[in-house]
């Protein structure tokens, strides 16, 4: 390795360490530490004379996640001048106790929860769809208020990247729809897409599988309960290698647990119910498929069934529970606050 490359090592495992130090204050409040160490990772990665020799590739990684740090670094900053600044500004949120009585419409649309593994994550997605959009039944004894999802201030475990994922999925999953046919599925003997296209079809099907096991492994290298998947590749040799690892090792120090902004989980929120909305024409492909003995297409339709239930069902879960608990522990405040007057 050549001197001017030992340099840029040197330079991203300063910038790690300081990164670590940043996220750790982020997490425990400590935002005037987190923010110069942000800053100084930023200035590391940033510096013109150590990153001048990567390759474009490298080069931009390292520069994107300077931006990351300092984007941060500046957001914190602008958290903490409100604060100080002769008008406080409150992010603390008041949950009331409402009773909440849900329509008999509400129970009686609860679907019955599938048979067959691969169709249940698609089940799900519907029914926490109805419970974002206008409160629904979970299960017949367990109704969720639309109101839980609505919730500011929350912490989600690597919320940026789920945003990213989500972005990325919905993103294939309008393009896959569109080979759906209007009428495709409706008979004992049509499929859910033109047979005429069905070679497209299967192509398109086959590069969505792939991009989903690109998605799960970025989201893997975040949430470690998610399972990572065994791609092949060209082994890379020497410095790239070592770079890749680097810059791996710096976009992992960059996940923060600090809350998340309104605007932020709103839009967490919403793509999570595009995404379930989105997705459902699927669980009708799979269906035509298996009844017309499409092996092939019905086999690559259940690897996109497994990923729904171990990848964004899996963490959508973790995150709900946060958000039940949160709602439950505070709309007790309130309830015994209202009872202790009565």
């Amino acid at each position: 390795m050549t001197t001017e490359n030992q340099a840029v090592l040197n330079s991203v495992r300063q910038a790690l360490a300081l990164a670590r130090i940043g996220v750790n204050a982020d997490n425990r409040g400590d935002y005037t530490v987190a923010i110069h160490n942000y800053r100084e990772a930023s200035n590391l990665l940033n510096s013109s004379d150590d990153i001048s020799s990567l390759n474009d590739e490298h080069y931009q990684a390292m520069l994107e996640k300077s931006k990351q740090y300092l984007a941060r670094a500046d957001m914190l900053e602008s958290l903490l001048s409100g604060q100080t600044g002769s008008t406080t500004i409150t992010t603390k949120e008041n949950i009331v106790f409402q009773e909440e009585s849900p329509s008999i419409t509400a129970e009686l649309s609860l679907d019955p929860v599938p048979a067959f593994p691969s169709y249940k994550p698609f089940w799900l997605m519907r029914v926490l769809s109805k419970t974002i959009k206008s409160g629904s039944y979970l299960t017949p004894r367990l109704y969720i208020p639309k109101t839980i999802w609505q919730q500011t201030g929350c912490k989600f475990t690597a919320v940026d990247q789920k945003i990213k994922s989500l972005e990325e999925l919905l993103e294939s999953l309008q393009n896959l729809k569109k080979y759906s046919s209007e009428t495709g599925g409706g008979g004992g003997n049509s499929l859910p897409f033109d047979k005429n296209n069905i070679e497209t079809v299967s192509k398109e099907i086959d590069g969505f599988c792939s991009q989903l096991d690109g998605i799960q492994n970025a989201l893997h290298f975040h949430l470690s309960f998610i399972p990572e998947i065994k791609i092949e590749k060209v082994n890379e040799k020497g410095w790239a290698n070592k770079m890749k690892k680097f810059g791996n090792a710096v976009a992992k120090g960059a996940v923060r647990l600090a809350p998340s902004s309104k605007l932020e989980g709103q839009d967490y929120i919403g793509l999570l119910n595009s995404v379930f909305e989105e997705s459902q024409f699927l669980e009708s492909w799979m269906n035509c498929c298996e009844s017309l003995g499409h092996s092939n297409l019905s086999n690559r339709l259940r690897r996109v069934g497994e990923f729904f239930s171990v990848v964004i069902c899996s963490f959508v879960m973790k995150d709900f529970n946060i958000l039940l608990e949160r709602f439950m522990r505070k709309s007790l405040t309130s309830f015994l606050a209202i009872n202790k007057f009565k």
